[in-house]
């Protein structure tokens, strides 16, 4: 199959091209015009004119961390499955995957992701390797969520079933490691478990898998912390410990395209089992979603310019140095007028 004809068997419907335009317009919309959704959400909008632009930019810097890092978590991976990745292009395939999720439905930007980290490995079913890929992942995150999750359950601020449905998953992945570990792949499905495989007959690289997940893990709750600081939360890394165990547990089953309402749902939540007031909680989870959508929007433009293909180095060369100037400049500027 040629390039063009994967390109365009993978190229987005009319259909789906219409409604995220209808999608992005709605957000606009909402986002100009908040009292739309009814008083107690403009004030909360209003009250994001009272946070702190510091904190806000720790936050985003945190949430493009996480990024860089499960890119990595990623690379460490794939490398066990005998793929060549240089640690720019997983940050940028797991960027741009993200930067797809913060607008499509159904988690589309997962899939996108298998396909992108699948071209960096050798074998015919690389698919089928990178989803086993997508899955061992998964347990790793998992497992360090599961740690947070106990200590809401214990707080009282949320239920046990997400900590169950973490500790299943856990479990089914190293029982699949064990399964798959001196068996070879003759089937498809064989490849499913390359990454249990590789991972289950190296511990060390395994331990790197885990060790960048668990990174990305507590960045995620520093810049939860970093938004809740903004606003004035007391005691807010506490607050973060109990808000990304709640997020992940609503947006298991994604409902809303780029889970809009359901995040801002699960954060308002939170913060009110901590006494928080809530104007403040809304507004919490408001600038919370807002801020870790920019930086996988950001982020993900910037990867998808490292991807691309160019007709030749120097045009490549020249397309990114233009692209980071551009960036460096408005990142500066803004950082001048709402810090500075």
């Amino acid at each position: 199959m040629t390039l063009r004809e994967t390109a365009k068997r993978h190229a987005p419907s009319r259909r789906a091209l219409v409604a995220a335009g209808l999608f992005t317009a709605a957000v606009a919309i909402v986002g100009s015009s908040p009292q739309l959704l009814g008083s107690q959400v403009a004030h909360a909008f209003a009250g994001l004119e009272d946070a702190r632009a510091g904190w806000l930019w720790a936050a985003a810097a945190c949430f493009v961390s996480v990024l860089v890092t499960f890119g990595l978590a990623w690379r460490s991976a794939i490398r066990s499955c005998g793929g060549d990745l240089p640690a720019p292009d997983a940050a940028a395939r797991y960027s741009v995957a993200a930067a797809v999720n913060s607008f499509a439905p159904a988690k589309l930007g997962d899939a996108l992701r298998i396909v992108l980290f699948s071209r960096a490995l050798p074998n015919e079913e690389r698919r089928w390797t990178c989803a086993g890929v997508y899955t061992t992942i998964g347990a790793a995150r998992a497992g360090w969520l599961g740690l947070l999750l106990v200590g809401g359950w214990l707080a009282g601020a949320l239920p046990i079933w997400p900590m169950l449905a973490a500790a299943v998953m856990v479990v089914a992945a190293l029982g699949a490691s064990l399964f798959a570990r001196r068996r070879t792949a003759g089937t498809k499905l064989a490849h499913f478990f390359d990454a249990y495989r590789a991972l289950g007959s190296n511990p060390r690289r395994a331990a790197g898998v885990v060790a960048w997940a668990g990174a990305a893990m507590g960045l995620r709750v520093l810049g939860a912390a970093s938004i809740c600081a903004s606003l004035g939360v007391n005691r807010p890394l506490a607050a973060a410990l109990l808000i990304i165990p709640a997020i992940d547990a609503a947006t298991l089953l994604p409902l809303t395209p780029g889970n809009v309402g359901l995040m801002s749902g699960a954060v308002t939540v939170a913060l009110q089992t901590k006494g928080v007031s809530l104007d403040t909680a809304l507004t919490a989870g408001i600038a919370l979603h807002a801020v870790e959508a920019a930086a996988s929007i950001v982020c993900g433009a910037a990867g998808a310019l490292l991807l691309a293909r160019y007709p030749s180095p120097r045009l490549r060369r020249l397309a990114l140095t233009g692209a980071t100037a551009v960036v460096a400049l408005t990142l500066a500027a803004t950082f001048g007028l709402t810090v500075l």
